[in-house]
């Protein structure tokens, strides 16, 4: 069942920590359940007596289409999606292979595939398959298969035509980031492009700043396929991953304590970030209730809920500490503080829980460091404070951007204010780095931002060397950090933070003006009003109208009653 096979697939993404990746499946299977693709479905079924995969067609194929005529670039590759999931139940109806790709082969042996569009499941089967790249006939950088491509380090490169390429079918190519495709690549052709890791090795030029890589992961499992090569150790394990996979209770003590010890044995002597559970807010249990909260963003959550259920974090603790203990070296880091008084209070439940453990006589790590991840405005300008009483530090970029503007980075109407490149963000990023340098302490940074492989020119000037990533992400900043040069760095980052606007950003890093929306999550029942863009729910919305097949949601009387009148214009009459 393909709902089924999305859902796998997108629990598989987020074990890997590739939470954006799995967004974008997410959308898939919210687009599959959608009850207004399943009405007009059955409609053509019932009423046209129409095959159920003639129906699915028909139906997809139809919005793809008027997605594929919209104004707006992001929209249009969203048509994408659509043909995708067509393609796919097409397919499962019919029992034959959903694509049938073109292929040839790298210097390494491995495919690259030439085909018209690249469709998000394909990216996925061919991440499985060993896939090198891709050669594609259209679509843009904006679509979800070309994302999603970025994301697991695979190039994806636009041809105007494949004839140009089917003749080399089985002929050794090189598909290379940067735009081209070469056939039979000789030496000198190799030597002149920046490769990948496996074509030419990697050599460190001179005035390259001494940064560390490391991993940030959900499950002690995705260590078992880590090349450690470069890497300096875990920066980031986020341990809520654990909690939120128990349906009746929070795991137990020697629950923790297992999926602890398996963390450590294949960290080795390596460092661990480990960061203390934090629920609530986009992390929640199913077995409990956090109380009225008009927005969870901002309520209880981490710490907060500790002080409710101070037992959570004393048992964490106490598993945790059992795990690590021998030759094992952790770095115990605590999220979303806001204050000196939050850090006291969650220390105080450390001490606790160590001298539980001290009274029972059991082992435990006891030498250890402690740290807090900056997330909101007010540990950002405590910060000099916090850190007198930590060993380390790290930049939560994801909640920190969300926090300091005041935006819902996961709400799809104002996405495009979430910002993290804005001068405001790297301002603060510049405070945070020169506090920690004065204390001689690391600092770290992790989340989305320290993936944006364009901004690490920039946050190396700013003064960042500990970048925690994805693991599809890690190695190609080992790569592109051997490349930098200091000085240039530290150079861009002074124009940046001196830069007033947004767009004077993007102008100083080569990128457009107008950035594309990030990939949303859309629920299910979420719908476009097709007159202004604004997503709305098409179950709260009285403002709608079916048009042949369709059916078409407003946020307002307004949108409504201007698209009636443009309509009753095109078939020849006025309004009245």
């Amino acid at each position: 069942m393909l709902e089924q096979e999305i859902e796998e697939t997108v629990d598989q993404l987020e074990s890997e920590a590739y939470r954006a990746e799995a967004e974008i499946m997410s959308t898939h299977l919210a687009l599959l359940r959608d009850p207004e693709l399943h009405g007009q479905i059955y409609d053509l079924i019932q009423n046209n007596r129409h095959r159920a995969e003639t129906a699915v067609e028909q139906v997809l194929q139809s919005m793809a289409a008027m997605l594929a005529s919209a104004e707006d670039p992001l929209l249009a590759e969203r048509a994408a999606d659509l043909r995708d999931l067509a393609i796919r139940l097409e397919a499962g109806f019919s029992e034959r292979h959903a694509f049938l790709p073109l292929t040839a082969w790298d210097r390494a042996g491995c495919f690259i595939i030439a085909l018209p569009e690249l469709m998000p499941s394909l990216v996925l089967k061919a991440r499985e398959l060993g896939v090198a790249g891709f050669i594609v006939a259209y679509g843009t950088g904006v679509s979800h298969g070309a994302i999603l491509a970025k994301s697991f380090g695979m190039p994806v490169v636009r041809v105007a035509s494949l004839e140009y390429v089917t003749r080399f079918s089985g002929r050794n190519i090189l598909v290379w980031g940067e735009g081209e495709v070469l056939v039979e690549p000789n030496e000198i052709e190799l030597s002149a492009r920046k490769l990948p890791d496996n074509v030419i090795p990697i050599e460190r030029v001179a005035g390259a700043p001494e940064a560390r890589v490391w991993i940030s992961i959900v499950d002690p499992g995705q260590l078992e396929a880590v090349e450690w090569a470069g890497i300096e150790g875990v920066g980031l394990y986020r341990s809520e991953a654990l909690f939120m996979r128990y349906r009746e209770d929070f795991p137990s003590e020697q629950e923790q304590f297992t999926a602890y010890r398996r963390l450590f044995r294949l960290a080795g002597r390596r460092p661990v970030v480990f960061r203390t559970v934090d629920l609530g807010a986009d992390k929640p249990v199913e077995h409990m209730r956090f109380g009225p909260q008009v927005n969870p963003s901002l309520g209880l959550r981490a710490h907060r809920l500790f002080r409710f259920h101070p037992e959570l974090l004393i048992t964490q603790i106490r598993a945790l500490l059992r795990a690590a203990s021998g030759d094992h070296r952790l770095w115990l880091m605590f999220p979303m503080l806001e204050t000196i008084d939050q850090l006291h209070f969650v220390q105080s439940l450390v001490d606790e829980a160590i001298q539980s453990l001290v009274n029972e006589g059991i082992t435990f790590q006891s030498d250890f460091r402690q740290g807090v991840l900056v997330e909101t405005p007010s540990a950002a300008w405590s910060f000099r404070r916090l850190l007198k009483e930590v060993d380390f530090a790290s930049i939560g970029t994801n909640d920190l951007v969300q926090y300091l503007f005041a935006v819902e980075r996961n709400t799809a109407n104002v996405a495009d204010l979430y910002q993290p490149e804005h001068p405001v963000v790297l301002e603060v990023i510049h405070h945070l780095t020169q506090i920690a340098a004065d204390a001689g302490k690391p600092i770290f940074i992790c989340g989305e931002m320290a993936a944006d492989m364009s901004l690490l020119p920039v946050l190396v000037g700013l003064g960042l060397r500990d970048f925690s990533l994805s693991m599809g992400a890690a190695a190609i900043a080992v790569r592109d950090l051997s490349g930098l040069d200091e000085t240039a760095c530290r150079r861009l980052a002074q124009q940046c933070l001196a830069a007033d606007t947004v767009n004077n950003v993007h102008t100083l890093l080569n990128r457009p003006d107008k950035q594309p929306v990030p990939s949303q999550v859309v629920a299910e029942g979420d719908v476009l009003d097709p007159v202004c863009g604004m997503v709305v729910h098409a179950n709260d919305t009285p403002y709608a109208i079916d048009v042949g097949e369709l059916s078409h949601y407003f946020c307002s009387r307004s949108c409504l009653n201007y698209f009636m009148d443009h309509l009753k214009q095109v078939n020849g009459t006025t309004s009245e």
